[in-house]
């Protein structure tokens, strides 16, 4: 639904950004229990050969935080750029509708005192009401 090979069976882009962000959530309930267990999740794992000298909790532990902590990476950098794409769109779609980006500076749009006196004094007078 977001990369998939065929455009017209993905997702749209104000659609990807929150498939994302839940596919970032969902692995928090895995990589809670490898990361927290107190012992060993999978006793087929539990053997007397250990690479790197790793003990089964160290391994456990190391494999919930890379799930979570790259894989969360890695999903929520995809949804910077989707977002930062769906801007881009949105704004080619206004200029083709004819609207312009309000570039001025902001202190062209800053109200100062002076304006407010000189309006006062140029303005006629309210008219009378019976």
């Amino acid at each position: 639904p977001v990369c998939g090979p065929l455009p017209e069976l993905r997702f749209s882009l104000f659609v990807q950004m929150p498939y994302l962000f839940l596919q970032s959530i969902i692995p928090t309930v895995p990589a809670g229990w490898l990361t927290f267990a107190e012992g060993v999740v999978y006793s087929s794992y539990d053997r007397s050969y250990r690479l790197w000298g790793m003990s089964v909790a160290y391994d456990q532990q190391a494999a919930g935080m890379i799930m979570k902590v790259v894989g969360g990476t890695y999903l929520w950098v995809l949804i910077g750029i989707l977002f930062i794409r769906f801007v881009q769109a949105s704004e080619h779609g206004d200029r083709a509708r004819g609207i312009k980006p309000d570039r001025r500076a902001p202190e062209a749009d800053l109200l100062t005192w002076a304006d407010v006196e000189h309006e006062l004094a140029t303005a006629p007078p309210a008219p009378l009401e019976p």
